[in-house]
């Protein structure tokens, strides 16, 4: 049997959380848990019946500190955007727990399944549909793009590839959510005037700016 912990279930969980965060959850091992907890590595299936069990845990905990950074998107104006800003902030603050949740290898996963499963699609649908004035479809057909293009930055930003600020990410993020807007040719109302860039607005329809291009 193994020998009583001096430790509660949700620390076993934290010092497991913190290996994951800092080197990866292949980290995720009894002897490496003994060593951070101060204990022998045999104390931890007190717990747990197996470092799986452990490891199933640790990727719970990384999607609620990953809810937590969504959730501060979701308040932001307009929410998709937010919601794209703080996905990359995460990849960017929290490499290795965002390779966990977002870059495993899955068979025949279709993207549509993937966006499913990050968790907050209709929350983002919703708010596309009320912030653009948009149909179902249409609101899913943006948002299916726009999270195909944050997953780059953030997989960029994850892996090292390239560094961004949270300024240009706003700012690549907001033309490129304006771009499609106009292309999909639908009319623009107030709430839409903040898509082209950070603290700016821009008057006029998709319309206008259709006309506009054509001048250039």
């Amino acid at each position: 049997m193994p020998p009583k912990p001096k430790y509660t279930r949700d620390e076993l969980i934290e010092a497991a959380l913190e290996l994951a965060r800092e080197c990866g959850i292949d980290a995720v091992v009894a002897r490496n848990l003994g060593n951070k907890l101060g204990v022998a590595p045999s104390t931890i299936f007190t717990h747990f019946e197996s470092v799986e069990e452990i490891r199933q845990a640790v990727l719970e905990a990384a999607r609620s500190l990953y809810n937590e950074y969504v959730e501060e998107g979701l308040r932001m104006t307009p929410p998709m955007k937010g919601f794209g800003v703080q996905y990359i902030r995460f990849a960017m603050e929290e490499h290795n727990l965002f390779t966990l949740l977002f870059m495993q290898k899955r068979n025949s996963f279709k993207v549509v399944d993937f966006i499913i499963t990050e968790g907050h699609y209709e929350r983002v649908i919703r708010a596309a549909q009320t912030d653009f004035s948009l149909l179902r479809e249409q609101a899913e057909l943006l948002y299916h793009n726009m999270f195909t293009y944050a997953h780059g930055i953030a997989a960029m930003s994850a892996t090292g590839v390239c560094s961004f600020s949270i300024e240009e990410i706003a700012q690549m993020l907001g033309m490129t959510c304006r771009s499609m807007l106009i292309g999909m040719k639908m009319p623009r109302d107030e709430r839409e005037n903040t898509m082209p860039q950070m603290g700016q607005t821009m008057p006029g329809s998709v319309a206008s700016y259709m006309m506009a291009d054509k001048k250039v």
